[in-house]
C-alpha cells in the first residue's frame, strides 16, 4: 500500500508545485487581513517572546538537540500517515543530525514535512478547544499556543540552509517552492486558528483562494 502512496504523491510533486506558485501572491495578500490587535494574539505574541528568551538562554545545544528531535518525529509522523512501516529513529551521538529509517522509498511529502509542518503545534491544537472549556484562565493557553508557534519557527529556520541533505534530494528549486509556499499557509493556519480554531482555518483557506483567484484575474485583465 506504501508504494501506491509513494507513486501517487510523487506523481504531484510538481503539480503540487505550481499550485503552491499560484497560491503565493494570495497567501501573501492574507497576512494584510489579519487583527492581530487582539487579546488572543497578544497572548500569543506572549509566549513566542518567551520561546526565544528561554531558547537563548537553554543554549546552542540544547536548542539544536530538541530541534532535531522535533525534525525525526515529523519524518516519522509523516511516514505514518502514507502507511510507511518506520524501522528506527536515531540520533547522532555529537548532536550533528539524526536519521529516520522506513521501509520503503519514501516520498517528498516525508522528505520535506519537518521544514513546513508544525507538529508539536498541530498536536496542542487537537486538545486546544477541549482545553478552553475547562481552564479559565485562557491567557495561559494562548500563551503555550505561541510558544509552539515560536517553536515551530526557530526549527523551521534553523535547519533549512544549502547543505541540508533533504533539500538536496528533492532539489533546490522544488524544496524553496515547497518551503516558502507550504509556510506561508501553515503561518496563515496558526494565526487563524488564534480567533476561531479549526472554523478559523477553513475561513482561511478559502480566503487564500479567492484572494489568489482575484489576483491572477487583474494579472491576466492587464495582460489582454
Amino acid at each position: 500500500m506504501n508504494r501506491i502512496f509513494d507513486f501517487l504523491i510523487n506523481l504531484c510533486k510538481w503539480p503540487t508545485a505550481l499550485i503552491v506558485l499560484a497560491l503565493i501572491p494570495g497567501l501573501i495578500e492574507s497576512y494584510s487581513r489579519f487583527n492581530f490587535f487582539t487579546m488572543q494574539f497578544y497572548c500569543v505574541g506572549a509566549g513566542i517572546l518567551f520561546y526565544f528568551v528561554t531558547a537563548i538562554s537553554a543554549g546552542s545545544e540544547i536548542r539544536s538537540q530538541i530541534q532535531i528531535i522535533a525534525h525525526e518525529l515529523t519524518h516519522t509522523f509523516f511516514a505514518y500517515l502514507t502507511l510507511h512501516f518506520v524501522r528506527c529513529v536515531r540520533l547522532n551521538p555529537d548532536g550533528s543530525g539524526g536519521s529516520m529509517v522506513l521501509k520503503g522509498r519514501g516520498n517528498w511529502l516525508i522528505t520535506l514535512a519537518p521544514y513546513f509542518f508544525p507538529l508539536f503545534a498541530f498536536f496542542y491544537m487537537l486538545i486546544m478547544p477541549w482545553l478552553t472549556e475547562i481552564i479559565e484562565q485562557k491567557w495561559i493557553l494562548y500563551g503555550i499556543y505561541g510558544y509552539f508557534i515560536a517553536y515551530y519557527w526557530g526549527t523551521v529556520l534553523s535547519q533549512v540552509h544549502l547543505q541540508q541533505t533533504d533539500i538536496i534530494r528533492e532539489g533546490y528549486f522544488f524544496s524553496a517552492i515547497i518551503i516558502v509556499g507550504f509556510n506561508l499557509y501553515t503561518t496563515g493556519c496558526l494565526f487563524a486558528y488564534t480567533n476561531r480554531f479549526w472554523h478559523g482555518i477553513e475561513l482561511y483557506t478559502k480566503l487564500v483562494g479567492k484572494l489568489s483567484y482575484e489576483l491572477w484575474q487583474n494579472i491576466f485583465s492587464l495582460i489582454v
